[in-house]
């Protein structure tokens, strides 16, 4: 309660110092995106309205709220401060406007979602709750698969959106995408691995081992090997082939096997001493996460818009 109050109270001498709401959404991105160039883009004008208003807020509050480093923008104590309280008033804003489109439509009926298992206990489960709470009338389906399974579900009306990693980003026909996040994918191990306890590896020593890795046929299997073969390196002989991440995670603690995580619950899982991280990054591999529906459906549906809007409002998405 008192941090909610803190946070009110800033926010109001905020504002008495001279300060608008499209201020406090130029520093919510300037601390999310850290170039005016993007925040420009963002918030749909020109670079120099952005720097102005930068400007604006420094003369406000009498203090810089960011320096320029070698080409680099950073935010000063001064701006990271305000940045803080600037996202955690978008953020309120959000939820109140989503609440009121729901009420507004009567949010009622069946959404159903079809994802990739390495966003569904991350990106997916979170945007879930955000939307159960401002729609609690809706009944929702999660369908697990690879996006080659599932989109044939989405062209054909089975489920309304697809959540996944993408490989080569590409034009769909008659599908509608949005960047959503972008979270690295790294190499685990059981916590007794071998490997586990070295603190230096290469690729080779990785993949002389046995390995879980998904189907031949979806996409995360194909850049995966794409990327080895980058690397001048072949897919290993040894593989079980598993989607599901809570059974990769159950074969690693009894088995020698390596496997690939998202970073985000590969850390949780290793704090739990689940498992360990190893030191082998994936380039950029499958980092990037987009949601899929169909043309026309924004229109045609009325709790997919709601629900899209909860992915995009994810805390740490990015």
């Amino acid at each position: 309660m008192t941090s909610q109050t803190d946070s009110t109270g800033a926010n109001a001498r905020y504002f008495r110092q001279g300060l608008r709401l499209q201020h406090l959404r130029i520093m919510a991105a300037l601390a999310e995106v850290q170039l005016v160039s993007k925040v420009a883009e963002r918030l749909h004008v020109t670079q120099p309205a952005i720097s102005k208003q930068i400007a604006e807020i420094e003369s406000a509050l009498s203090a810089p709220v960011i320096y320029r480093e070698r080409n680099r923008l950073f935010l000063t104590d001064v701006g990271q401060r305000l940045a803080a309280h600037a996202q955690a008033v978008m953020q309120q804003l959000r939820r109140a406007e989503l609440e009121l489109e729901a009420l507004s439509l009567g949010a009622s009926g069946h959404l159903r979602i079809g994802a990739v298992t390495s966003l569904s206990p991350t990106l997916v489960a979170k945007a879930v709750v955000a939307f159960k709470r401002v729609a609690p009338r809706v009944s929702i389906s999660v369908t697990e698969g690879h996006f080659i399974s599932l989109r044939p579900l989405l062209e054909r009306g089975e489920v309304d959106v697809v959540v996944a990693r993408v490989w080569q980003p590409q034009e769909v026909p008659d599908l509608e995408q949005s960047v959503l996040t972008s979270e690295p994918i790294v190499v685990v191990s059981g916590r007794d691995h071998p490997l586990a306890k070295r603190r230096r590896l290469q690729w080779s020593d990785a993949l002389s081992w046995p390995w879980i890795l998904p189907d031949k046929q979806s996409v995360a299997r194909r850049a995966i090997e794409a990327f080895w073969a980058e690397q001048g390196m072949a897919t290993p002989g040894d593989v079980i082939e598993a989607q599901s991440l809570p059974l990769s995670l159950a074969l690693m603690c009894d088995l020698p096997y390596l496997g690939l995580f998202p970073e985000t619950l590969a850390l949780s899982h290793a704090m739990r001493g689940d498992l360990s991280v190893l030191g082998l990054r994936m380039g950029g591999v499958l980092a990037e996460g987009r949601c899929f529906w169909r043309k026309g459906q924004i229109e045609q549906n009325a709790v997919l818009r709601p629900f899209l809007d909860c992915l995009r409002a994810v805390p740490g998405r990015f």
